[in-house]
């Protein structure tokens, strides 16, 4: 909604006693109070936004931004104490809203139908802790309060509740006992101090199992103060008690304007400030969970802004990876044994310059490393032996990747994985004698012969090169490079070298493998999740196969059909694979009874 550009009239906010009530703006009106130049900072802050909205930056490509998220379950007694699956039912529902993978985004009027957006913003539960620690992403604690009301002392151990982890890095959600009727509340970014910077819902609303209450039993009250958290006013405006109800502005220009909340499940259409009816789906109304169910291309492009502007540090954090190498395990030893050296090309080609397995002046593309699964493997990362590392450019990337063995002779072929990794943080490994470990965000399944390595950079100032064993102790050549004609060829076949080479590439697999899953971007639906006995797969193509794998990386059982039974299942998570498509995706399960 945009009729001119005016500020909340959020000093003269008045509480709303109705079905749904959210507390985002109570909070910040008490915010507002306490701190007098708060209203005028939020004011700039908005002209900023609808630059960037307006700019370059919100008209480039983007990728899926991945957000970590941490859940404080602060509970006083056992029915507050929600499980794990219950948590699990939440991070599926803001997944699917946030990537309109939401099987009600069907019901959207066709009058608003163009106007529904994919946000390409994913949740995990975070897989590493701020101390570099493997982590659930969830933690419990007991408390002698009885209920919490609006403010910041469910995010403070000192008043009951539990210190939030780095707001700059992890989306911090506490559930716990809500006083008044609260279905929840969140912080606009900009609004508070860090430490107390979040989410807060109550256990009676989040998730859609356990202990949620009907009629807010889907979830979307977190995806409610999640938008809220990523800068998304509510829709009519927030101008209640305003002498004109029309005149507010939600900072959004393609949501119709409203003259205040809708509530429970309003038919369509309920015109009002001149619009074909008011957007009572969308997320940032006051309706009924059953009955909201879109965000707008401009929320989106609001969310994403937000997150590029005004919490930047999301798009660096390592939450939602798991560390190394205490909890992982590494599939294959680093080859070469002992032996593992790195050579200067002209040790072999008198007039060649740089490294062997590196950049030098062959103008050689890529390097790899040949390996083999008898069974089928998540590789959630590799870890390189890097001998030398060098760039005058602290943005140059080093791109890294799994291949499968497609290509002609059993050349590398089709990218299962890829992510990319700095090359001055390469440099800073070499230069203290440690290994490189890199994490894809998608990690890629693999079963058989496949390849793990990294693509070099063309600029001249840049120098990489990976350690490989000495030449007399290869039988089998196992390195390939690619060639600047982007040929692959096995070491033994380079012109000049003619011998066989091994690197020091060795892929992880980390444990649990459910900790770390991919989230498929497609329309990939299982269903229930949480299931008790029978999970069903929507979605299933010609040639595609399913495997259920345990936490601990067992596969347990494969098949076509579109429905599992996991009824012999103990309670618990796993992931369910789906492979034979485009690229494999996976989605985590929750056994619960």
């Amino acid at each position: 909604m945009r009729n001119c550009f005016l500020f909340l009239f959020l000093l003269g906010f008045q509480v709303l006693v109705a079905q749904r009530n959210c507390g985002t703006m109570d909070y910040l009106r008490d915010r507002l109070q306490a701190d007098p130049g708060l209203a005028k900072r939020l004011e700039k802050m908005n002209l900023d936004m609808e630059q960037w909205q307006n700019g370059a930056q919100s008209k480039s490509g983007r990728s899926v931004i991945r957000i970590p998220v941490v859940v404080h379950v602060v509970y006083n007694n056992s029915n507050e104490n929600i499980s794990d699956a219950q948590i699990q039912s939440q991070i599926d529902v803001l997944n699917q809203d946030y990537r309109k993978l939401n099987a009600d985004v069907s019901q959207v009027p066709s009058i608003y139908q163009s106007l529904a957006a994919d946000c390409e913003i994913e949740f995990c539960l975070a897989s590493r802790d701020p101390f570099g620690q493997a982590t659930t992403g969830i933690t419990r604690t007991q408390t002698n309060v009885t209920s919490f009301g609006i403010g910041d002392g469910v995010k403070r151990s000192s008043t009951g509740g539990k210190d939030a982890w780095p707001t700059d890095k992890y989306l911090n959600i506490w559930v716990c006992d809500i006083s008044n009727g609260l279905l929840g509340f969140a912080t606009l970014p900009g609004t508070v101090v860090p430490e107390v910077d979040g989410v807060v819902v109550s256990f009676r609303y989040f998730g859609t199992i356990g202990t949620v209450q009907s009629p807010y039993n889907k979830g979307r009250t977190a995806t409610h103060e999640v938008g809220h958290w990523l800068n998304l006013l509510h829709i009519w405006g927030d101008d209640d008690g305003a002498p004109d109800p029309c005149s507010g502005t939600d900072q959004v220009s393609d949501t119709p304007n409203q003259d205040g909340p809708n509530f429970a499940c309003p038919s369509f259409p309920q015109p009002s400030c001149g619009n074909q009816g008011d957007m009572t789906m969308n997320y940032m109304d006051y309706t009924n969970d059953a009955c909201m169910y879109m965000f707008t291309q401009g929320q989106k492009s609001r969310m994403q802004n937000a997150i590029q502007q005004l919490r930047p540090g999301l798009l660096s954090s390592a939450g939602c990876q798991l560390p190394l190498p205490s909890e992982c395990d590494t599939l294959n030893n680093i080859t070469g044994g002992d032996g593992l050296v790195y050579y200067f090309a002209s040790e072999i080609v008198p007039n060649a310059s740089g490294y062997l397995t590196g950049t030098n002046s062959e103008g050689y593309r890529a390097f790899a490393e040949r390996f083999e699964s008898a069974e089928p493997q998540i590789i959630n990362g590799i870890r390189f032996d890097f001998a030398a590392a060098a760039s005058l450019s602290p943005n140059e990337l080093l791109a890294v990747n799994v291949w499968d063995d497609s290509g002609p002779n059993g050349a590398p072929g089709t990218v299962l994985g890829s992510t990319t990794i700095s090359l001055q943080s390469i440099a800073a490994n070499v230069d203290n004698f440690q290994f490189t470990d890199v994490f894809f965000p998608t990690p890629p399944l693999v079963e058989g012969a496949y390849y793990c390595g990294f693509n070099v950079s063309p600029v001249s100032t840049d120098t990489i090169a990976v350690y490989s064993n000495q030449f007399d102790e290869v039988n089998v050549n196992t390195a390939w490079l690619r060639t600047s004609t982007n040929t692959w060829l096995p070491f033994n076949e380079v012109p000049f070298f003619e011998l066989g080479l091994s690197l020091a590439i060795q892929p992880v697999q980390c444990i649990p493998v459910s900790a770390q899953p991919v989230e498929s971007s497609s329309a990939l639906m299982v269903y229930p999740n949480p299931v008790a006995d029978q999970l069903q797969i929507a979605g299933l193509q010609p040639g595609e196969h399913w495997m259920l794998i345990s936490i601990d990386g067992r596969t347990l059982a494969t098949g076509t059909e579109s429905s599992v039974s996991v009824a012999h299942l103990a309670e618990g998570l796993y992931l369910l694979v789906l492979q034979g498509g485009k690229q494999p995706l996976s989605r985590r399960i929750a056994v619960s009874r």
